[in-house]
């Protein structure tokens, strides 16, 4: 069981801490050897886990005993905004971390050591939040140990999809598609146009995907200097594009024909 901290600790914490980011933010990066450089950066992955865990744990508390009614504030998330001065985005991420923290303790203990990153954990909650109730904690044991030990996101999605399948009932009448509701796909649009894309694949889904974007994002030659991530989205573009077409030469020639809208949105490839 956890001590109580003392309520000058905190403080003195709260001070060295301060004292520390405010030192290396100050640095001169440009000084330092590459390599303290690169300590830096994992250091600093390391203290945001444990922020998050952190803020996780008080904000957990601040909720409970509602101190945010002391400021005349009606819920964590508002004060929150108010008094931190955060966006509604990242209120709203963290208060999902208070949640997300209660229903998996281990990933807020390896989140508190340091020893898996926020955003490793937060994927791992998310997919263990898709199994069946009576099968999470093993799942989160089995995949917040495989993140502990160096397993990289690639490999951790393989054995989470393994664990998935291997929860899903017994049913072979059921045809592919059959047993994932959460199944889903949305684009939002911004302002100026630009698109942000999220969603839940099935596992079939997801091997057509991958299959068709690994194939169209190899990179272009020794100049090609787009991340993985870019190439992706140009792959995407690229395999739309014809998709595209197609369906508005059908919705244009069926309209000429018939005088009526298309029916359907079928779409073709070029020969």
């Amino acid at each position: 069981m956890s001590q109580a901290v003392p309520p000058g600790s905190a403080a003195e914490a709260l001070g060295m801490l301060k004292a520390a980011m405010g030192y290396l933010s100050a640095a001169d990066a440009t000084a330092m050897a590459a390599e303290t450089q690169a300590q830096c950066l994992q250091a600093l992955e390391q203290v945001n886990s444990m922020g998050t865990a952190a803020r996780s744990s008080i904000l957990a508390a601040f909720t409970s005993g509602q101190g945010y009614s002391a400021d005349a504030d009606y819920s964590p998330r508002a004060w929150l905004i108010n008094r931190t001065h955060v966006t509604k985005g990242a209120a709203v991420a963290y208060t999902a971390w208070v949640r997300r923290a209660a229903a998996h303790p281990l990933a807020a203990e390896a989140l508190a050591a340091g020893e898996v990153s926020e955003s490793f954990a937060r994927t791992i909650c998310g997919w263990t939040d898709k199994l069946p109730e009576d099968c999470r904690e093993a799942a989160d044991t089995i995949l917040v140990g495989a993140a502990r030990s160096g397993m990289d996101l690639r490999d951790l999605a393989g054995l989470a999809g393994e664990i998935y399948t291997r929860s899903l009932p017994e049913k072979p009448d059921e045809g592919p598609g059959d047993g994932f509701e959460d199944r889903c796909v949305k684009l939002e649009t911004t302002f100026d146009g630009a698109g942000v894309l999220t969603g839940d694949l099935s596992p079939e889904c997801a091997s057509i995907v991958t299959t068709v974007l690994d194939a169209l994002a190899t990179p272009a030659g020794a100049e090609d200097d787009r991340s993985q991530a870019q190439r992706y989205h140009d792959a995407l573009h690229e395999a739309m594009r014809p998709l595209c077409f197609c369906i508005m030469m059908d919705s244009w020639t069926t309209h000429r024909q018939t005088g009526r809208k298309p029916s359907s949105g079928r779409a073709c490839m070029p020969a």
